[in-house]
């Protein structure tokens, strides 16, 4: 994939690791396939915001992997970079299936707004990175499979988990629709 110039100025101003790197190629892929099928149906999708929000969606790791840390930091290293809010909102909303204000105090998080996909760019990255594992794709089940663990092993955060399970089935629908295909 043709990683674009302001992408890898910032991969390698913060020394993303290989693997992440590889991690948001695959995400970055299957998003612009989403989405150019969508376009494609005729919606108006912004390709190039797809694309770099995918790239850059996990730059937070470079730090931190801390998974309720991780989206908030990405956000802040890619507005401090000065990159669009476009992509900045992309980067934050991926994490889960969103993350309301609400669930964001519950949780404790260290910022406490409003973290939900809501632009059709950012569900599309927010569903992409749910089906890749690593720098591959999986199916959508096994991203479920994943959740039933996690509510198993974190007992305390299952009422998340939980509606994580349902925000991401009700963006796969969405994104199925507007698609006029089965992801």
């Amino acid at each position: 994939m043709d990683v674009p110039e302001d992408v890898l100025r910032v991969w390698n101003k913060y020394n993303l690791p290989e693997n992440v790197r590889k991690h948001c190629m695959k995400v970055a892929e299957i998003a612009l396939r989403i989405a150019e099928r969508i376009k494609r149906n005729g919606y108006d999708v912004d390709l190039d915001a797809v694309k770099k929000g995918a790239l850059l969606h996990d730059l937070g790791r470079a730090i931190t992997h801390e998974p309720f840390k991780h989206f908030i930091l990405s956000g802040e290293l890619l507005r401090k970079e000065g990159f669009d809010e476009k992509i900045v909102r992309i980067a934050e909303r991926h994490f889960s299936a969103g993350v309301t204000e609400e669930d964001a105090k519950k949780l404790g998080l260290e910022v406490v707004k409003n973290f939900m996909p809501e632009t059709i760019e950012e569900k599309i990255v927010c569903y992409a990175d749910k089906v890749t594992r690593g720098d591959r794709e999986i199916p959508f089940e096994e991203f479920l499979k994943r959740l039933d663990e996690l509510e198993r092993d974190h007992p305390e955060t299952a009422w998340f988990t939980k509606k994580t399970r349902e925000r991401i089935i009700r963006i796969k629908e969405e994104l199925e629709k507007l698609a006029g295909i089965k992801l």
